[in-house]
């Protein structure tokens, strides 16, 4: 895949349109947007809309494009609003043309399906050019999340990806799985620096979401050195937690028993899934004591889908 973005010159900033052929007769216009600061750094990328039911993130981004200028960047930052569009323009989690969910599919293939070509492009493209990476996410339409800041590997003060989830100025952190397939997971396995966000969901857009994103940007721009500002100094020590999804044992309709931010026992009873008789097919418990850190929000749930995320607690 030959490559299609314009290089900038120094103390150059602007928006590009990249046609994309993603075979299949599949094209795309994919926006990016590039600002080459004055003077030599380390390049960031942001992205948002790996799915395409997802507001906050794209929101964000067009409006840090708005504010970035090249006298206030050393380095580069490169801002990609929607990585996924024509999920995006269907309002799904994964594309309409083959199914696939992007954030899976990471690094791509170059000669593979569509979507798997579109993770090639946006990796080799775009990923590789830079030293740090921000993934913005939310629930979408089926789930949604407690405001949180991911990182890899352990809460330690020398982990710089533990400190630039910290700069985001989210109130919790969590520990993200190593899940294979994830932008954010594969961009760290080459050595670099990655977090990720996600901040509520159900389909809807946070105003409160994308004023905290672009806040959050900033902080990380600056605390990578990128950004001439100055990093937020009211950002109180976040909690910190690790554990994945909850996985449901059965397909029916879920009945939420806990709220995003709850504490919770071990032994709790999280949710019900009842048949359309009204039978309760299986009961979601608690394994070990945590909080709601995300929850399914549409009711219709399949054997295997997320269903709760209980963060455990974890000490820096």
């Amino acid at each position: 895949m030959p490559h299609i973005l314009q290089p900038l010159k120094s103390g150059q900033a602007g928006w590009q349109t990249l046609s994309v052929h993603l075979g299949r007769e599949v094209v795309i216009s994919l926006e990016v947007f590039g600002c080459q600061g004055m003077n030599s750094g380390a390049a960031a990328l942001v992205v948002a809309g790996i799915h395409g039911d997802e507001y906050e993130g794209p929101s964000a981004i067009a409006r840090i494009a708005q504010e970035l200028n090249p006298k206030l960047v050393s380095g580069a930052v490169w801002l990609i609003p929607v990585a996924n569009p024509l999920a995006f323009e269907a309002g799904t989690r994964t594309s309409p043309v083959d199914g696939a969910n992007l954030a899976r599919l990471f690094p791509g293939k170059a000669d593979g399906t569509p979507t798997e070509q579109l993770a090639y492009l946006l990796f080799a493209e775009l990923a590789q050019r830079a030293e740090y990476l921000i993934d913005l996410h939310s629930g979408g339409v089926e789930y949604e999340f407690l405001p949180v800041c991911g990182f890899y590997k352990g809460p330690h003060h020398d982990n710089l990806s533990y400190q630039s989830a910290r700069a985001m100025g989210l109130p919790v952190l969590w520990q993200l799985p190593e899940t294979p397939g994830v932008l954010s997971r594969e961009f760290t396995r080459v050595g670099k620096i990655a977090i990720g966000a996600e901040y509520l969901g159900g389909g809807r857009l946070s105003e409160e979401g994308v004023l905290a994103y672009v806040q959050g940007i900033k902080s990380c721009l600056a605390f990578w050195g990128i950004w001439k500002g100055q990093i937020r100094q009211d950002i109180a020590e976040p909690n910190v937690y690790g554990n994945d999804w909850i996985l449901a044992p059965a397909t029916g309709v879920f009945h939420a028993r806990c709220e995003l931010g709850d504490k919770v026992r071990q032994g709790d009873e999280l949710a019900t899934i009842k048949s359309v008789r009204g039978e309760v097919l299986a009961k979601i418990l608690t394994q070990e004591a945590g909080i709601i850190l995300g929850l399914r929000s549409k009711a219709y749930i399949r054997q295997g889908d997320w269903a709760v995320l209980v963060g455990t607690e974890l000490k820096a």
